[in-house]
């Protein structure tokens, strides 16, 4: 029975490829073809099945490397077992830095409405629901341990820093005085950074409630014209504020020709 016999630029064609990749498919010894008296190249039946065999490996984007050692080598059962099983784990890989390229930008996105919106008003809002990755650390440590776990850990780069203080007020002045800092990381972010949360880390929950603003600043530390009208705003509530206050900043960036501080400011209400 004589054999279909199909000519280079027809099978391009239908399988919507170069020649030169047909070409180079036969250099590398994953795919033959015949030579007719003419010259020209031929393909049978057989190298059309093998070449959407061929085919279907590259959308797995298994490397050629690889296919010329499928093709070309006996033992192709498990050898192809062990491809795929690398290939699974790359892209699952691959799928958890797209998640978290979504959640940085995500946050991102979020910090800068919430600023947009509500910079230099006084609201209120729930502390982060959240884990102290580092529940204490001084304002120069704390900087060094975010660099430290964000290298070493996926995902940890999305840590806010926390600086906690309390305030006092002396008539119509106002102390802040730094106590610690906390690197924290948002609940929901868990599952997708690539670093296992110990059992006994701490959530930073208690308490939810806070008086928050957010505000431009210079400084990292708070700024008592920021912080004043925070309290009036509460007693003007009725609302009974601790003592204690956290800071955080969600960038940095310039105004005015001047480094500043995005930053959010929690009084906790009891």
């Amino acid at each position: 029975m004589e054999k279909n016999r199909y000519m280079i630029g027809d099978v391009a064609n239908l399988m919507g490829i170069s020649r030169d990749t047909l070409r180079y498919y036969e250099k590398r010894g994953i795919l033959s073809s015949e030579k007719g008296k003419n010259g020209y190249r031929y393909y049978t039946d057989q190298d059309i099945s093998k070449l959407i065999g061929v085919l279907y490996q590259r959308r797995m984007d298994i490397g050629l490397d690889d296919m010329e050692t499928l093709w070309t080598e006996d033992g192709t059962l498990d050898k192809l077992t062990e491809i795929t099983n690398t290939r699974l784990a790359e892209e699952r890989q691959a799928i958890r830095r797209h998640k978290q390229t979504i959640a940085r930008l995500q946050i991102t996105r979020s910090d800068c409405e919430n600023i947009r919106h509500h910079l230099n008003q006084v609201v209120m809002q729930n502390f982060p629901d959240a884990y102290a990755i580092v529940p204490h650390a001084d304002m120069r440590e704390s900087v060094e341990l975010w660099f430290q776990y964000a290298r070493e850990h996926s995902g940890l780069d999305m840590m806010y820093v926390f600086d906690e203080y309390t305030w006092q007020r002396h008539s119509e002045s106002l102390s802040i005085d730094y106590r610690n800092t906390q690197l924290i990381l948002r609940r929901d972010l868990r599952d997708i950074v690539d670093y296992d949360i110990p059992d006994h880390t701490t959530p930073v929950t208690n308490p939810a409630l806070c008086v928050s603003s957010y505000c431009i600043s210079e400084d990292r530390t708070p700024n008592a014209s920021v912080v004043l009208p925070m309290i009036a705003w509460a007693e003007k509530q009725g609302l009974m504020i601790s003592h204690q206050l956290y800071a955080t900043f969600a960038f940095q960036g310039s105004q005015g020709g001047r480094k500043v501080y995005y930053q959010q400011i929690y009084i906790p209400v009891f």
